[in-house]
């Protein structure tokens, strides 16, 4: 059976910031499907199942920690793992990720190869 490279959800509605990490994804050899808002991230995550998704918060339609809450509360999709990936770098923002189940919470700006390091270590464990 061929082994399919990772698919990587990413749930991000800032172009550039998308488009960086898009080029990055699929330079180091992932599969990247893209919604732009939190309604569409979530029904992405249920329908797609993939290895991880990239997170963001501060999303239209549905904020990043509704979509982390509804993806771990569901017995479907509880085991997909979740990068937050977001500005919102307050301490109460990162801890509140953290107990809704996010295996990192990686604060904007970031550097993208540390990124793609996370990306590996969460895949791996």
């Amino acid at each position: 059976m061929i082994q399919e490279d990772p698919l990587i959800l990413v749930v991000e509605d800032t172009e550039v910031i998308y488009e960086l990490l898009l080029y990055k994804l699929r330079k180091e050899g992932y599969r990247v499907e893209h919604r732009d808002n939190g309604k569409e991230g979530l029904k992405a995550a249920r329908e797609l199942m993939p290895d991880l998704v990239l997170l963001d918060v501060m999303l239209p339609s549905m904020n990043g920690f509704e979509v982390l809450r509804n993806i771990k509360e569901d017995p479907e999709t509880k085991d997909i793992k979740v990068i937050m990936l977001t500005s919102k770098n307050r301490e109460e923002d990162i801890l509140k990720g953290h107990k809704l189940g996010a295996e990192r919470y990686i604060e904007k700006p970031f550097k993208p190869n540390v990124l793609m390091l996370r990306i590996e270590e969460v895949l791996k464990s």
